[in-house]
């Protein structure tokens, strides 16, 4: 007979949060900030309003640590990313080919609700200014434990923001009308600013 080992109470807690979290990244995602109620994300996270008030305050405070868990994602895959052998041909690419598709990925459209609804409002803002600022710094300084990349990190940091930035943009226009010229043009300055940035490194 197989024993099933009973999780903590602590790891009972930790999947009660991931749900939630999934829930609410998943309900701004297809439903927008304005119909993301503590509901839809109760429903979608199949607790009761109980089970999401014994961990959150406020449906602002979970909007916060649902900020921080989108943060936590992109700067995981980002440093997975980085990991690839930098003198592959296709480095530079893949790298600009992922700024762009990470900004097309569900939890980055969570992200663009959080953030243009947090400029009207005040308590949110607050709520998730930790987070935003905390992504800005770590991807300032993910550069600085791999050796490969050999260009400063804070310059580095900044390209991949920009491209980031950019990129959001053009997320937020793309699911109204696509520009596949622009967008083709965009990838290619993209890649010849950064393949540009590590020749100088290197020399």
């Amino acid at each position: 007979m197989t024993v099933v080992a009973r999780r903590t109470q602590q790891q009972r807690r930790e999947a009660t949060i991931g749900r939630l979290l999934s829930a609410t990244i998943d309900c701004l995602a297809e439903h927008g900030y304005r119909e993301t109620s503590i509901g839809r994300i109760c429903a979608r996270a199949e607790l009761s309003h109980g089970g999401l008030f014994r961990h959150f305050a406020s449906r602002t405070a979970l909007l916060g640590a649902a900020t921080d868990e989108i943060l936590r994602r992109h700067i995981e895959s980002l440093r997975e990313m980085l990991k690839a052998p930098q003198d592959s041909d296709d480095y530079i690419e893949d790298l600009v080919n992922f700024c762009r598709a990470a900004t097309r990925d569900r939890t980055s459209a969570a992200w663009r609700e959080i953030i243009v609804a947090s400029r009207t409002d005040e308590e949110l803002r607050a709520a998730i200014e930790p987070a935003v600022r905390g992504f800005e710094d770590a991807v300032m300084t993910v550069a600085e434990k791999l050796p490969q990349v050999a260009m400063d990190s804070r310059e580095f940091g900044t390209l991949i923001l920009s491209f980031l930035h950019m990129f959001d943009s053009e997320a937020s226009t793309v699911v109204v009308f696509e520009t596949p010229e622009i967008e083709a043009y965009r990838h290619r300055w993209c890649v010849e600013l950064l393949r540009s940035a590590f020749e100088k490194s290197a020399s």
